[in-house]
């Protein structure tokens, strides 16, 4: 049974078109929608809700503003199927369906779309009590840290990465935000300033370990007095010098990862659960935590400690009868 003749509606014509490319000006084509997508001030979420809507129009092979606009619930339900049969977790298809009600919201508050199709779709349930990156021990993160040459420029550029990202928990994203001047001693203190979610600073002193190995990086790199330029460059044989992207930053992780014979499922946010549980179980404040990491709600934060379940911490311990 192919896709329209499971969707009971009229336009089936326009459902049939599934093969056809979807070119990548459409959303910047319709003006409500770009409106729409122009008003996220992160670009990052901008790139998530244009692929996530763009990914809902291709599997319909919808084509123009007013077939998006005429759309009903049972598109919605027939993606979100097929999104789960093709592996996307729970939490995924939930942020997919986020970002298409995000536009249609919009649509219907500037009275050009009837309706909002998501509301009423079901939602796979997600696990809000845990986070499901993999936290590393100790000592796997030892062995990720040594596993850069420490001899070239590569190596000690990619051993700082690792250590900004195990040192204070931050996003990948956040890595290649970092500039030159982000770097800096305050009151005594080393710290790194992230541009975080929301367009926001954070500035976090840091670990004596990662400013040595900022240092060491910085002292063989061309870069290093270079204010605005960013932190982490491209190391290219023809010395062309290019900022870092998320992608080669993520490819890397998975890279070491890999030679230091790290359980599959670890990812870079497994850095990121991994500070947040070593800092916790070392009596750090959960509040210095969230301060740390960026966090504007502290239940985020407890999502993120894969310590075992606090069994350490169990109320059963101290009753007495």
């Amino acid at each position: 049974m192919d896709r329209a003749s499971k969707l009971p509606i009229s336009a089936t014509n326009a459902l049939s078109k599934t093969d056809r490319p979807f070119p990548d000006d459409y959303l910047t084509a319709v003006p409500e929608e770009a409106v729409w997508l122009a008003n996220f001030v992160s670009a990052r979420t901008r790139r998530t809700y244009q692929a996530a809507v763009r990914s809902f129009i291709a599997f319909h092979g919808l084509e123009g503003s007013q077939e998006l606009r005429a759309i009903g619930q049972s598109h919605l339900i027939a993606w979100r199927e097929h999104l789960i049969q093709s592996g996307a977790s729970p939490r995924t298809v939930q942020n997919r369906l986020a970002a298409v009600s995000s536009l249609f919201q919009h649509l219907c508050e500037r009275q050009v779309a009837p309706r909002n199709p998501v509301a009423g779709v079901k939602r796979p349930r997600v696990n809000t009590d845990r986070v499901e990156a993999t936290a590393l021990t100790p000592e796997q993160v030892r062995r990720l840290l040594q596993t850069p040459a420490p001899d070239t420029l590569k190596g000690m550029r990619d051993r700082a990465i690792l250590h900004v990202l195990f040192y204070t928990g931050c996003r990948v994203s956040e890595v290649t935000h970092l500039k030159v001047k982000d770097f800096f001693e305050d009151a005594g203190y080393w710290v790194l300033d992230f541009l975080v979610k929301g367009g926001q600073r954070n500035r976090l002193a840091i670990h004596h370990e990662l400013q040595l190995a900022l240092r060491a990086y910085l002292a063989v790199a061309s870069h290093g007095y270079e204010r605005e330029s960013p932190l982490f460059l491209t190391v290219m044989r023809d010395q062309r010098r290019k900022p870092l992207t998320s992608r080669q930053v993520s490819k890397l992780f998975h890279r070491y990862a890999f030679e230091a014979d790290l359980p599959l499922g670890v990812t870079p946010h497994s850095a990121r659960a991994t500070f947040i549980t070593e800092a916790l179980d070392r009596k750090c404040p959960i509040e210095a935590v969230q301060a740390s990491v960026g966090h504007r709600h502290i239940a985020t934060t407890k999502m993120y400690d894969k310590r075992k379940l606090h069994y350490r911490e169990s109320a059963s311990f101290a009753v007495r009868y």
